[in-house]
């Protein structure tokens, strides 16, 4: 099989880097803004698009705070950014529990700098910098930002294997 195509997606993977906390959106954003940014940084990183209808379940479960006047939060964008690349590897009740969880010791946004760290480090083929946070919550932060990445190069190298060559259909004798 040739991976040429699949390398060169990766190469241009390292390339799409999350942003960190400070560089969301400082101003509060109403639903299609939310969802325009979460979007396009997902679109790159050949993750699955997130819906108006999606940010209502997330808020309606529980999962991120209620907007403000219909307007959402740099922590809520934080949030929903996690969610889109948790949420085809974990059921929402594990990502709201690994949220709580995760932001009990420790600020929301030292918890999330630190996932970016995590998975950019990944999209670059290093090793992310000593944290500062909890250890314990600094492994799963790990993992999870490991589990989102494998995920994303498996479900691009399947595409790539199926349009190279399909499966034949095995028939019963």
């Amino acid at each position: 099989m040739n991976l040429e195509k699949y390398e060169a997606w990766r190469k241009r993977l390292a390339s799409s880097q999350l942003r960190r906390w400070e560089e969301l959106p400082e101003l509060n954003l109403y639903i299609d803004q939310l969802i325009a940014v979460i979007n396009d940084r997902c679109a790159s990183l050949g993750v699955s698009p997130i819906t108006k209808s999606m940010i209502n379940n997330y808020v309606k479960k529980g999962v991120i705070m209620a907007p403000v006047k219909k307007k959402y939060s740099r922590y809520q964008v934080a949030a929903v950014m996690v969610i889109a690349l948790l949420k085809n590897i974990y059921p929402l009740t594990a990502i709201k529990e690994a949220l709580d969880q995760l932001t009990i010791n420790d600020y929301p946004q030292a918890t999330y700098n630190r996932f970016v760290e995590h998975f950019n480090a990944l999209l670059l083929g290093e090793t992310a910098p000593q944290g500062h946070v909890n250890p314990g919550n600094d492994e799963l932060l790990r993992l999870a930002a490991q589990t989102a990445y494998q995920r994303m190069l498996a479900t691009k190298l399947l595409e790539e294997m199926k349009r190279q060559q399909q499966p034949v259909e095995v028939k019963k004798v």
